[in-house]
């Protein structure tokens, strides 16, 4: 899992020391805020993190960590070439193998 969740750890360092503190300090529902300060695969969507950043003053890198999860993969996601498509079996029907050009088109 790459992205993990340290909003637990960031809001201790503003004071913030219950899911309920940050649920009254940032206006956010009750259910987000507790999701959100108790489980660290839960990330907060485009809205709550502006709400967060508004709140606190700072940017998402500050609650919001980057952890590769395949260090020291030789070849990363990025790396690998995309695949590229074959003909599909209708495109093969359609022309004659046998034929000497392959543009002319098989009748059925």
């Amino acid at each position: 899992m790459p992205m993990i969740n340290v909003l637990k750890d960031f809001l201790a360092t503003k004071g913030v020391e219950t899911a309920y503190q940050f649920h009254k300090k940032t206006g956010l529902p009750q259910a987000t805020a507790y999701r959100l300060y108790n489980k660290r695969n839960v990330y907060p969507d485009q809205k709550t993190q502006e709400i967060v950043c508004r709140v606190f003053d700072v940017q998402p890198g500050e609650f919001l960590r980057y952890e590769p999860d395949d260090i020291g993969n030789e070849c990363s996601q990025s790396d690998k070439k995309p695949t590229r498509r074959t003909k599909s079996s209708t495109t093969e029907a359609l022309f004659a193998a046998d034929e000497p050009s392959n543009l002319v088109r098989k009748v059925a």
